[in-house]
């Protein structure tokens, strides 16, 4: 079946240890099939193998001139998953031979999809090929027997070398080491995203160095457009752990050092503050004993007023003596308003505030982050490598309740919640910082046994709602510990989001 590719070696062969300690390829291995098709029916006898991955949970793309047969002819199609007990009776449903490239159906049977990556490979970039190469079946020695159970793919590590495009399709020139059977296989960058389908080898003639053919992105995504297959893609590049964990780590250190020049301003203005204070105190009571100097000398020239209106009361000088009665009095009753009317001291922090009228300041800390937020996406603080990186809505409530339906598990300030679907073998850990208005997604992509046994601890604590007993929700807790138990140290992606409020639609 692959030997009419003329002057051309099909595929793959082995795999330096290095990418095994890869926990995104070993991950994407998941998405790895092997497509066994027989020639003439079920009762033929001519077998011919390839390799596929899963792009959708029952949409498998491999190469064309694997499935030839089952085209141009009478063939079975059979599909061995990598992990699990099942295999697959699969029906060819797009074929282009001019792109070397096929999708088959599995109907109602369900495969973890990869993610194809739509950004520019560059030149020296790690890749990986998976799939099932003849000369390792050879090596085992195995009959059809252990070519149609379940096993985990080949993995083998190389770089890119440059693209190439021949007549018919773009290609991604590569060195990974693929022999006959790796057809069809992915080839996918270090965060395990494809990269491009194995096709073909050049030929070394046992002289020169052997590199490798995979049909590129570009030809990828247009071919399964036209077929109705809806694939997910991402286009954020790859980090690695080091890389993402440096870059974080220089973030937090940043953040430290603006929270320590912040406090050192706040300092600085507090000092400030007192010692303008001190001066409005200085001022208020230098008002009070000038206020207290001119309510006696009125009081005095109000009594003296007073006396001259007895004096001339007495010689009988009526006019006179009434005139300095009504000044005697207006004066004193002057110098008792003055007198009442100075500032107190306790005046200084209402005309501080007036002469200041923007340094009321509400902290983060007492800041409640209840009520509807949109959380952004901050690729500065994320290592994306399966998912879309949207603004997600978030409605929060000071118990832990989010979007008015789920309940999160407490831990010391932040809230969390761990998700385990019965179907889908991720694992998904959400978790929110009300005080740095902070919401993260982390993905864990599990194998099949290291799922079941999330799926075990899970099922042990009852589905729950928002709770507003404080037991239910410390059980929620409790789950979340539980969980965590059973996950990898380190998750395959991390999407960071910063939080703002946002009024009700």
């Amino acid at each position: 079946m692959l030997g009419r590719w003329v002057g051309l070696l099909l595929l793959c062969c082995a795999l330096p240890a290095l990418a095994q300690d890869n926990r995104d390829i070993d991950a994407v291995s998941r998405s790895v099939v092997r497509v066994v098709v027989v020639a003439g029916g079920v009762e033929g006898s001519d077998v011919g193998m390839g390799s596929g991955v899963a792009i959708t949970p029952n949409r498998i793309l491999t190469n064309a001139h694997v499935v030839e047969s089952a085209v141009t002819g009478e063939g079975f199609v059979g599909i061995v998953p990598s992990e699990g007990t099942r295999r697959y009776e699969g029906k060819v449903v797009a074929y282009r031979a001019d792109l070397d490239l096929a999708v088959i159906d599995i109907g109602s049977g369900r495969i973890p999809p990869a993610t194809l990556f739509s950004g520019v490979m560059s030149d020296g970039a790690q890749v990986a090929a998976l799939g099932y190469p003849y000369g390792v079946d050879r090596a085992l020695a195995g009959g059809m027997t252990t070519v149609v159970t379940p096993q985990s793919p080949v993995k083998s590590l190389g770089h890119v070398a440059g693209r190439r495009s021949n007549a018919q399709f773009d290609t991604v020139l590569h060195d990974a080491a693929i022999g006959r059977g790796n057809s069809g296989g992915p080839l996918v960058d270090a965060c395990g995203r494809v990269v491009g389908i194995n096709s073909f080898l050049s030929i070394s003639e046992g002289i020169d160095s052997t590199f490798a053919f995979a049909i590129s992105v570009r030809e990828l995504l247009p071919f399964l457009q036209k077929a109705g297959v809806a694939a997910a893609i991402v286009g954020t590049p790859c980090l690695s752990d080091s890389e993402a964990g440096a870059r974080d780590a220089a973030l937090v250190k940043a953040d430290e050092a603006a929270a320590a020049l912040e406090a050192h301003k706040g300092d600085a203005d507090v000092t400030k503050a007192a010692q303008e204070k001190m001066t409005i105190r200085d001022q208020i009571s230098g008002e009070r004993e000038n206020g207290m100097a001119i309510a006696a000398v009125l009081l005095v020239v109000g009594a003296l007023a007073l006396a001259g209106a007895g004096v001339a009361q007495m010689e009988k000088r009526n006019r006179i003596a009434i005139g300095a009665v009504v000044v005697g009095i207006a004066l004193i009753l002057a110098a008792v308003i003055v007198y009442l009317g100075r500032p107190k001291l306790t005046d200084v922090e209402d005309r501080y505030a007036r002469l200041h009228p923007v340094v009321a300041k509400i902290s983060d800390t007492g800041v409640s982050a209840a009520g509807s937020n949109i959380c952004t996406f901050v690729a500065d603080r994320s290592r994306v490598t399966v998912s879309k990186t949207d603004d997600v809505p978030l409605d929060w409530q000071d118990d832990g309740c989010v979007n008015g339906k789920t309940q999160y598990g407490a831990n010391a300030g932040t809230w969390s919640r761990s998700f385990v679907p019965n179907t889908e073998p991720t694992v998904t850990v959400q978790t929110f910082d009300p005080a740095k208005r902070r919401y993260t997604v982390e993905r864990f992509l599990m194998a099949a046994d290291a799922m079941d046994k999330a799926r075990a601890v899970r099922a042990q604590y009852p589905a729950k709602g928002c709770q507003t007993d404080p037991g239910a929700r410390q059980s929620v807790s409790e789950m979340q510990t539980a969980i965590r138990q059973t996950l990898p140290p380190s998750p395959n992606e991390r999407l960071v989001f910063d939080c703002r409020a946002v009024a009700k639609l």
